[in-house]
């Protein structure tokens, strides 16, 4: 694992590394840490899939962790970013920016070691790729990097997070029982599945992605789908809230 601390405090700094080396040690990993003191200077030196977690400390003097994960977010809409603090009065900014995890300094070793076994799943999880016929081409995405899928017609359109849409043969029914194996799709309506990470307003009978996105969901189960996305919300957050 590559991974980056950037925190203005050299003793939070240390703890953080020491339990960090610690996991690698017990888990036969290798591990290259780097620190920076602020964020300027991990901003100059960042790059796009550098790191596989970036541990962001949210009041530094300079520009703040919330200012420097939305430039990462820019750059990287995937990066694992856990953000360091001392309360927990940034939840809501946490959630904007899809940060993985949110930590109460200094780091106590069995939530962070949880974290960590989190991470790893996820960075897996993410590889996993949906397979399928695009006018007789191969095409594979990410489950991270789709959208949605709904059947139109004779043919099953997926989306990506870039807006591209792709046709295949596929039926809605194939798709749904492979990517419904993945606990962030939700079946909307009738012949309609959505990413629930870029679902940014589910209220009055609209499922809003990307607040570009406006998709009508069946009204007769709105309380139980409502409810699964309110779940699913929870459950990103919940980590940071111990």
């Amino acid at each position: 694992m590559n991974i980056a601390i950037v925190d203005d405090d050299a003793r939070d700094k240390d703890h953080l590394e020491g339990l960090l080396r610690n996991y690698a040690s017990l888990h036969q990993s290798e591990l290259d840490i780097e620190w920076f003191e602020n964020s300027e200077s991990f901003l100059a030196s960042y790059a796009p899939f550098k790191y596989t977690l970036i541990f962001l400390d949210i009041y530094m003097i300079g520009m703040n962790g919330v200012e420097t994960a939305e430039r990462i977010r820019e750059a990287d809409p995937d990066a694992i970013i856990i953000f360091l603090t001392t309360s927990a009065d940034h939840m809501s900014s946490a959630f904007s920016l899809h940060v993985f995890d949110y930590l109460i300094k200094p780091a106590e070793k069995d939530r962070l070691f949880r974290m960590l076994d989190d991470a790893t799943r996820q960075v897996t999880r993410d590889g996993k790729c949906f397979q399928f016929l695009d006018q007789k081409c191969e095409c594979r995405i990410r489950y991270t990097d789709i959208i949605g899928v709904r059947s139109n017609g004779h043919y099953l359109h997926i989306t990506d997070k870039d807006m591209n849409e792709y046709k295949s043969r596929m039926t809605f029914s194939e798709a749904e029982k492979e990517l419904m194996t993945d606990g962030r799709f939700l079946v909307i309506n009738r012949g309609t599945m959505v990413n629930m990470d870029y679902i940014t307003d589910f209220s009055n009978g609209v499922c809003v992605i990307n607040d570009v996105i406006y998709l009508p969901y069946n009204v007769k189960k709105h309380k139980a789908l409502e409810q699964t996305f309110r779940n699913y919300v929870f459950s990103k957050v919940r980590r940071g809230m111990h």
